[in-house]
């Protein structure tokens, strides 16, 4: 009986495990689009996220449903995932991508993309699950529009 329990208790932990090696590797960014083409994005588009944000389940399928409305303006979108923590591969991905002003403040939080401007640094607007994805693309199209000034 003792055995059993103890093969039991052994497949659901290998299962979790299983589950979790998938969710985290088989995710799909919807902000990691390949935007090379535009020569100086005017905006960073920044969704702090993770595969246990549940507000980032909701606020992740609504980007990726406009970003290609935006593949031929000055906007870049980048995730910053902390699925597995605040490891140092994710801050050296925000100063590559030009965050490395307000990724301090901000690491570790998900579940919200800011919209910041390429050449200041500033937040220009942040988006949040209570943006549809009509105000979402409304607030970006906003961004661009200022950060050209």
């Amino acid at each position: 009986m003792a055995m059993k329990r103890t093969k039991d208790i052994l497949f659901f932990v290998v299962l979790l495990l299983g589950v979790g090696v998938f969710a985290v590797l088989g995710r799909t960014s919807a902000t990691d689009a390949d935007y090379s083409h535009v020569a100086e994005p005017e905006i960073i588009a920044a969704t702090f996220s993770s595969a246990w944000c549940s507000s980032c389940k909701i606020l992740e399928p609504r980007l990726k449903a406009l970003i290609p409305d935006f593949s031929d303006q000055p906007v870049k979108f980048v995730k910053l995932d902390f699925t597995l923590g605040q490891r140092g591969a994710v801050a050296d991905k925000a100063a590559r991508e030009g965050l490395g002003q307000i990724y301090p403040q901000y690491k570790g939080a998900t579940g919200f993309t800011l919209l910041v401007d390429a050449d200041t640094g500033e937040i220009v607007d942040s988006l949040t699950i209570r943006h549809s994805e009509k105000a979402m693309r409304a607030a970006i199209a906003q961004a661009i529009a200022t950060a050209s000034r």
